[in-house]
């Protein structure tokens, strides 16, 4: 087959990011099974915390990282690290109050999230030079590609989970992605790179985050902040719930296995049949605003009713949502900021500026928690009904803020940005509209 054939590239990147997506579904589910047992719920506002703390200076290490070997090394590096140290941690992780169970619970989310935003640079990379059709439908497959390994991953831990502990699903994860290095390293040989380097520029400012200063990356900071907020607060409230109902650690890997099935099978039906639909109707900045919308009623319902089940319907349209047809229309959200500074950009703002967020929050919630359950003992179930009406509150904020990324040029954002956002909401392509990342692509 043509190396320069759309269908041929896309292979390659949707393998690579479906096994991805897979070994942390698994990893993730081993994770909460263990942590969420006993006190572990009582620990994740300080996990949260501590993930927020080390953002920044995990954010610019790895820039640093691939200022200085390049961005193909610092892949295969981030990886092989990844994959070591769950593969040297797992077998002595046990349930319960735990200082390396507690550092692997940050350490997943952390590396995993790294290793995704530097997956989706290598797709973006590979289909630099392709036709834009071509490329969007390619996007649209990888994507879907590593929902339907969510959705796989869920099956494979929920297969496992009765025949083996949980962490040795972690461990199973870890194994995946050593088999996935190997296929980056082909994929890096067979499309060498189409990115070229960056020139220096005369009008260099100081720091690493110095593009933030304009007002349309501005406002994607807001909105990735009061995002993160809305989700934080949404998955503490899943968590006490499920914690809540003392499963033991099976029961609990069982419980989070079905619960990832569903989430993925949930957002691969949306990625598949409603993602193209919405943008085509309503564009980005329209569908931007599906995910807070849906939640406004999803969290007034959780604040009337207070159940589990309303809880859980509200973390799954969450985690659908998002996983679909936000994240897919959200990359593109980047495409008017210069392309030699998108990176920084989206490193900032999803790495850096929605974990700050997440750690303010984290830290009120652990206030609270230090009153209603001073050392991890409670008398009676945990009443979150005061998170569940800022839940609402947040996400109405957050709808607000989204509604200003609709017209860029009120925000004074550069004509060259208002212009490429304009074309992202009214260009159309046969069969399916642009979709998920077009992120570090080249802005000709």
């Amino acid at each position: 087959m043509n190396h320069n054939d759309p269908r041929y590239k896309t292979i390659f990147p949707a393998v690579i990011l479906g096994l991805t997506t897979a070994a942390f579904i698994i990893a993730k589910t081993g994770r909460d099974a263990l942590f969420f047992q006993g006190k572990g719920v009582f620990q994740l506002p300080v996990a949260t915390m501590a993930i927020a703390a080390a953002s920044l200076p995990l954010a610019i290490l790895f820039v640093k990282v691939m200022k200085t070997w390049g961005a193909r090394p610092a892949r295969i590096a981030i990886m092989l690290f990844a994959a070591v140290v769950l593969t040297l941690t797992a077998p002595f992780l046990q349930a319960g109050d735990s200082t390396l169970l507690f550092n692997v619970f940050i350490f997943i989310p952390g590396v995993f999230g790294i290793m995704f935003a530097s997956l989706w640079l290598l797709a973006s990379d590979i289909f630099e030079k392709t036709p834009k059709p071509d490329a969007a439908r390619a996007f649209s497959k990888i994507g879907a590609s590593s929902l339907a390994g969510g959705m796989t991953g869920g099956f494979l831990a929920k297969g496992l989970s009765p025949l083996v502990e949980p962490k040795w699903l972690i461990f199973t994860g870890a194994l995946i992605i050593l088999a996935v290095v190997g296929l980056v390293v082909q994929a890096h040989r067979k499309f060498p790179t189409n990115i070229a380097p960056k020139q220096d520029r005369d009008d260099k400012r100081s720091g690493y985050f110095a593009p933030l200063s304009k007002p349309y990356a501005m406002t994607l900071l807001f909105i990735s902040m009061t995002g993160a907020l809305a989700g934080l607060l949404i998955d503490v409230q899943f968590y006490i719930s499920a914690a809540s109902a003392s499963m033991g650690s099976k029961g609990n890997a069982n419980f989070f296995a079905n619960f990832y099935i569903m989430l993925n099978f949930s957002s691969l039906l949306l990625q598949l049949f409603a993602t193209a639909k919405i943008q085509d109707k309503i564009g980005v900045g329209g569908g931007l605003m599906v995910l807070p919308f849906a939640l406004v009623g999803g969290a007034g319902f959780a604040s009337a009713a207070a159940t589990a089940f309303s809880l859980a319907v509200l973390r799954v349209t969450e985690g659908g949502l998002r996983s679909s047809v936000h994240r897919s229309i959200w990359e593109q959200a980047f495409m008017p900021v210069d392309s030699s500074e998108r990176s920084l950009v989206k490193i900032a703002v999803d790495g850096v500026g929605a974990r700050i967020s997440e750690g303010i929050a984290a830290g009120a919630i652990y206030i609270w928690m230090q009153r209603v359950a001073s050392g991890g003992v409670i008398s009676a179930p945990l009443n979150t009904a005061w998170m569940a009406w800022l839940t609402l509150a947040t996400v109405i904020l957050w709808l607000f803020v989204t509604q200003r990324l609709r017209a860029p040029s009120q925000q004074q954002a550069p004509a060259r940005a208002t212009t490429l956002l304009t074309e992202l909401e009214c260009e159309r392509f046969p069969d399916q509209c642009p979709c998920t990342t077009e992120l570090g692509k080249g802005i000709p």
